[in-house]
């Protein structure tokens, strides 16, 4: 298991109106998350170009990862890593411009898995695995799908869409990772909502660990 995956927070600042992103993410950041991926889907382009700004210096002093959503322009201005999804830059161009970034795919079949992996993907972003709010056109991924998937490619996979305390139990050891988005950053206390989560997917893990 590749652990720098494994509490991956995705930004809203919608659930937080009254705290700062860069407030936000660094409690997630104190409560235990290990990369962070900065997806505001309807800020400017310059104050998303701020806000990454902001989180690469952030992320920077704490010694893990950012991730940009979609924005390829602003990965290359902070240096920060990518991740895209079907219907964005493709994959075999964002590598050309980003050749050492870490670049992260959206899949939610086992062929688009396949071909991620081939064309030099280093994680999937797997599902919708459970109803989300935050993106009502997800679209949904069984548990046979996420099995196929797992068997299918060696690099990390992160589960995504309505990811919780009270479901990653479910997942088992099929991913390998965690993004999360209202579980953290909708609760007022989001350094200690990160550290429980944290246990709980610690627990899960070493309750099935336990079991192989």
């Amino acid at each position: 298991m590749n652990s720098e995956y494994l509490i991956y927070a995705v930004t809203d600042r919608r659930l937080h109106p009254h705290l700062p992103l860069a407030d936000a993410v660094e409690a997630t950041i104190k409560g235990g998350a290990t990369i962070v991926q900065l997806r505001e889907k309807e800020m400017s382009g310059k104050n998303f170009l701020e806000s990454a700004v902001a989180l690469k210096d952030l992320t920077a002093r704490y010694n893990i990862p950012l991730i940009i959503n979609d924005r390829i322009d602003i990965a290359l201005l902070v240096e920060a890593g990518l991740h895209i999804g079907q219907d964005d830059i493709p994959l075999t161009e964002a590598r050309r411009l980003l050749p050492t970034a870490t670049i992260g795919v959206s899949v939610s079949t086992v062929e688009q898995a396949v071909a991620a992996e081939r064309e030099g993907a280093d994680y999937l972003g797997v599902g919708s695995l459970f109803p989300t709010a935050t993106k009502q056109d997800a679209t949904f991924m069984s548990r046979a799908t996420l099995e196929q998937i797992r068997k299918a490619v060696r690099i990390p996979l992160v589960g995504i869409g309505g990811i919780s305390e009270t479901n990653v139990s479910l997942l088992g050891s099929h991913v390998d990772g965690y993004a999360v988005v209202s579980a953290l950053f909708a609760n007022p206390e989001i350094e200690h909502t990160t550290k429980k989560f944290k246990q709980t997917v610690e627990q899960v893990r070493q309750s099935v660990s336990d079991r192989v």
